[in-house]
């Protein structure tokens, strides 16, 4: 089977399955954004630990990036019948800190005590610190609106990929198209007029569903085509630079695919490296735009 044929037929099954976790009620939704945290993380300290000497930290990554997306949750406040938790983020990650560096100064030589903490706990903070915000777009019930602005982000990633991935493995260097490589020292397939058509595709979508539909409407912003542009362009860059983070972390560590959990995709990293950066910019915008109103 193809490696084409693979992706499609787990795009299928996926595809339902997020969004059934996602309309259910609180502890599906929030459960998914936790287990996808802490698998990223386990992912990333895999392919840290291939370059330097250490304990193996992917339990304690996979732990500390879920603790931190749902400490995200609780600050919120609203899921599962609580109220907001004040300062739970900045607890859980000084805790986390702590575990690390103590980690390190136990079991970590001094030759690599520096570049192996700053590596392994990049997964926490990264993925849990700072992706574990994608919660903070979400909303408590049963019911896809009350997650709409995450559902934006995803569905703006997945067509920024695929009409990337298309456009630039059927159509760069045919015709008019020529075939100039975006980032070939990280990732070499990849080319400008892939990423053109996926940006093009994205601010497109982004734009129609903010002006035609209520997906933001919980957010209280005045929304504009113009604004409505600049989220589409906010959201393509942001994606795309996660997606090379991701892709550099790779090539870094010599990985072919972050992990195997999505077969024909590879791993958590593999399909969700741009939603880590993407959707918490959107939110930080949000909040922005609602704030100077």
């Amino acid at each position: 089977m193809s490696n084409l044929a693979q992706r499609l037929i787990t795009a299928f099954v996926a595809i339902p399955v997020v969004f059934f976790l996602l309309w259910f009620c609180d502890y599906s939704r929030i459960g998914l954004m936790c287990f996808l945290a802490g698998v990223g993380a386990w992912e990333w300290a895999g392919m840290a630990s291939k370059m330097y000497k250490g304990p193996d930290t992917r339990y304690l990554s996979f732990a500390s990036s879920l603790a931190l997306t749902l400490a995200w949750a609780l600050s919120k406040g609203g899921y599962f019948g609580l109220p907001a938790v004040p300062y739970v983020v900045g607890m859980t990650f000084l805790v986390i800190f702590a575990i690390y560096i103590a980690v390190a100064y136990a079991k970590v030589e001094i030759d690599h005590l520096f570049p192996w903490l700053v590596m392994q706990l990049g997964a926490p903070l990264y993925i849990g610190l700072w992706g574990g915000m994608n919660v903070l777009m979400m909303g408590n019930g049963q019911g896809l609106e009350h997650c709409y602005a995450f559902i934006l982000v995803m569905t703006s990633m997945w067509l920024c990929d695929t009409v990337a991935y298309f456009f630039g493995k059927f159509a760069a260097g045919k015709g008019p198209f020529g075939r100039h490589p975006f980032a070939p020292s990280i990732s070499p397939k990849k080319t400008w007029e892939g990423s053109i058509a996926g940006s093009v595709a994205t601010v497109a979508w982004v734009a129609y569903w903010i002006m035609c539909s209520s997906a933001l409407s919980s957010f209280n912003v005045q929304f504009s085509w113009a604004v409505a542009i600049v989220i589409g362009l906010l959201l393509t860059v942001a994606g795309q630079v996660g997606d090379l983070l991701m892709s550099a972390l790779k090539r870094w560590s010599g990985t072919k695919d972050s992990g195997n959990l999505f077969v024909g995709h590879g791993g958590v990293l593999d399909r969700c490296d741009s939603f880590y950066l993407a959707a918490p910019a959107l939110y930080l915008v949000l909040d922005f735009l609602q704030k100077i109103v």
